[in-house]
């Protein structure tokens, strides 16, 4: 669900690595390119001398900026803030501002008809979404957080779990549309900013089943493990939502 221009490609933003207290940039302070490498939360992410991808470009890692005072930071691209912390990132004209996280201007719920299929690939944290077809659902699940749950409301349905990855690679969601209306699937993460980043949305049709999984690809124990859904009235229904799901996690 991220949409991002090449704008970002050259966006920077600070982290103080070195320093926790630093100066406006300055004419005479000194601006460079980097080397070095970057771990988060104990995992390799970039090796040092390697570049980092973005738009079918090739970044530098890290830019370093030595103050009047000889102190030395590091800036790293925003993009890579995103891609790494699950924050969401975006660009704002009327602010002439880069957002990091939710903003008052982003519109609330689906605006109109979603796919009726998963988009296969597509990643959200540490979780990319698969075929259904590629997980052998009928071994024993290594975790059950719901089974069959039925639920009727008119404000949705609201649910999740956390996924070891040593529990096993796969969590798996399976909604039933027992109402009469077209319902809507999301999945994603927890973001640290704002509301969650989720998985392109996914419509439901009356009397049908919708099957979505996700393989953790990636990332370590330390970092988010967490998935939730948010099952919801379709755009242009009236918010009515009668199902059945199931969320399992299997090896």
């Amino acid at each position: 669900m991220k949409k991002y221009t090449s704008f970002f490609a050259g966006m920077l933003v600070m982290i103080s690595v070195l320093a926790l207290s630093g100066t406006a940039l300055a004419a005479s302070g000194q601006l460079q390119i980097s080397n070095a490498g970057l771990v988060i939360l104990d995992t390799v992410k970039v090796k040092p001398g390697d570049s980092y991808p973005v738009d079918g470009q090739r970044l530098p890692t890290a830019v370093t900026y030595t103050g009047t005072d000889g102190k030395l930071y590091y800036y790293l691209p925003a993009q890579m803030m995103s891609d790494y912390f699950n924050v969401r990132l975006g660009w704002s004209e009327e602010q002439n501002s880069i957002i990091l996280g939710a903003s008052s201007s982003d519109a609330a719920g689906p605006k109109g008809p979603n796919p009726t299929k998963p988009t296969i690939g597509a990643k959200v944290g540490p979780y990319k979404e698969v075929a259904a077809k590629t997980v052998d659902t009928k071994q024993k699940p290594s975790l059950i957080s719901d089974d069959k749950t039925h639920v009727q409301t008119v404000t949705g349905v609201h649910g999740g779990s956390s996924f070891l990855a040593a529990n096993g690679k796969y969590a798996v969601l399976r909604v039933t549309n027992n109402g009469k209306e077209r319902i809507t699937c999301l999945v994603g993460q927890p973001a640290l900013l704002g509301d969650p980043v989720y998985f392109p949305a996914v419509d439901i049709e009356p009397g049908h089943t919708l099957t979505r999984a996700f393989e953790q690809d990636g990332g370590s124990p330390m970092e988010k493990d967490d998935l939730l859904f948010d099952i919801r009235g379709a755009s242009g229904t009236s918010g009515t939502v009668d199902v059945t799901f199931s969320l399992m996690q299997f090896k």
